[in-house]
């Protein structure tokens, strides 16, 4: 199979599975979010900001140095595998033991056991890190696909049960365990390896040297994309952390769906591509195909964010909605530093990956200290402020390792981000022209009918060539039974 069609086929399974396993996540956090108060949700989700980067210390860049190295070594994937088991002992002492009483300290004492329980997940993902690493650079991203739809099911239910019998913020606790469970044991069956009884010092060594910057970078990077939410937590309280959390689910799922599954095949592709030349083109034409779809989507939950808010969690949650509408706003430039970070780690240029992360970390810090005071509305305001300006960042080091002009990278996504701005310009528009006393559920539908008509208008009149490359890159990649609708689709707008 063709590096573009096992591209393609693995971007299709990650796709699914990120569908999938986001809207049964999505369903159930709804149903907790009702049950539970906002309080309740701002303590668990301090506490999975916590694990969320105690994951990327245990992972240590390790699974990508598995990814990207030409051939599969048994002694290589045995040194990575044991350094991933040291990494989770050592992260899982650190967090049991300093960080949950210097969070019961500076935050809220009924988080330091929460912590604590929950740090028994870097153990797990210690684990399975290798084989998740050898499922990918074999392009078994089915494998990935269920596991993480099995685990995310299973989970939720025992998390909803729980959360109906009144184990308040311990439902949340045992969904977070039990998914992680799930899927380490998936994944070590999946993968069909054992390591065995061998390490080799000059390994790791070259592993140390390629992931230690690289695990910065993600650390960095990841501290700064939940500095606003830590601020929040430690400046304005659990409550506001809640409110906070809940604006910004609905387009984390957003992004499980539409963007991880780019940012999770991209690598592996990029990574069998010897040429710069080649990798640069390649991560042009994955940045112009994935604005097309994830811009308006991105624009579009901006415009309903409020509505939606109320909607699917409540009038409970209303101040949420402009939670959402801000930080959707700040999403699309997001797209683009995705893609340039794998096509940087692909060519293992994972110092300039953790100056990028330094870059964002030290804007989104300033943002932070000066909005989050504020309010959560200005804290979401400054995090969108931030993708913006980081983004140009990301464009500078793309052109200065690929030798891509920033001119060149953004006309590849300026007709679709112009048609997206448009589009959330007409829709902003009809919302405070409908009648106000029309029933929520009809006025969202009529208005995201109306976004989406919009845009595949705007798509194939005005930037009629852009839609035409989209179809034309889509039936390269696509499956045999997925291309007489898309070779339809080229035919009804007249693009063959």
């Amino acid at each position: 199979m063709s590096l573009k069609k096992s591209f393609g086929k693995s971007t299709l399974w990650m796709s699914a599975a990120a569908s999938g396993n986001s809207l049964i996540s999505f369903v159930i956090f709804i149903i907790l979010s009702r049950l539970l108060a906002p309080e309740e949700i701002g303590l668990v989700a301090f506490a999975l900001i916590v694990v969320e980067l105690g994951k990327i210390l245990v992972n240590a860049g390790l699974p990508q140095a598995i990814v990207r190295y030409p051939e599969w070594d048994e002694r290589y994937a045995a040194t990575c595998f044991y350094l991933n088991l040291l990494l989770a002992a050592l992260v899982t002492l650190l967090v049991f033991f300093i960080a949950a009483p210097v969070i019961a300290y500076y935050y809220d004492a009924r988080a330091e056991l929460l912590v604590q329980v929950l740090s028994i997940v870097f153990l797990l993902e210690g684990v399975k890190a290798v084989h998740e690493g050898k499922l990918k650079r074999e392009f078994n991203f089915r494998a990935i696909a269920l596991r993480t739809v099995v685990g995310s099911l299973f989970a939720g239910l025992v998390g909803v049960v729980l959360a109906f019998q009144g184990y308040g913020v311990w439902a949340l606790v045992w969904q977070q365990l039990l998914n992680q469970l799930v899927v380490t044991l998936v994944t070590l069956h999946s993968a069909r390896w054992l390591p065995g009884l061998q390490f080799s010092l000059a390994h790791a060594r070259a592993l140390l040297a390629f992931s230690t910057p690289l695990t910065l970078a993600q650390m960095i990077s990841n501290f700064a994309s939940k500095i606003y939410e830590m601020l929040v937590g430690l400046l304005l309280g659990p409550a506001a952390l809640g409110f906070f959390r809940v604006g910004g689910r609905a387009l984390f799922i957003l992004q499980e769906i539409v963007l991880k599954p780019f940012e999770q095949t991209l690598l592996p592709a990029l990574a069998r591509m010897s040429e710069r030349e080649q990798r640069a083109q390649g991560t042009l034409r994955v940045m112009r195909m994935s604005a097309y779809f994830t811009f308006p989507i991105f624009f579009g939950a901006a415009a309903l964010g409020p509505e939606f808010i109320q909607l699917a969690f409540t009038e409970k949650w209303a101040q949420s909605g402009q939670v959402m509408t801000l930080l959707a706003l700040g999403i699309a430039p997001l797209v683009i530093g995705y893609q340039v970070n794998a096509a940087l780690t692909a060519g293992g240029h994972s110092q300039r990956v953790m100056i990028l992360a330094s870059i964002t970390f030290a804007l989104n810090c300033l943002l932070g200290f000066l909005l989050v005071p504020y309010g959560i509305v200005a804290a979401a305001a400054g995090f969108a402020l931030r993708t913006y300006l980081s983004i140009f960042f990301n464009m500078y080091f793309f052109k200065q390792v690929f030798a891509v002009d920033i001119s060149r990278q953004l006309r590849t996504i300026a007709p679709t981000f112009a048609a997206s701005l448009m589009m959330l310009g007409i829709v902003l528009l009809a919302k405070y022209t409908l009648p106000g006393d029309l029933a929520l559920g009809v006025r969202l539908l009529l208005l995201a009918g109306l976004g989406a008509l919009s845009y595949v208008a705007l798509m194939s009149s005005i930037f009629r060539q852009e839609t035409k490359h989209f179809l034309g890159e889509s039936a390269a990649m696509a499956p045999a039974r997925a291309k007489p609708v898309i070779n339809y689709l080229q035919r009804l707008l007249r693009l063959v």
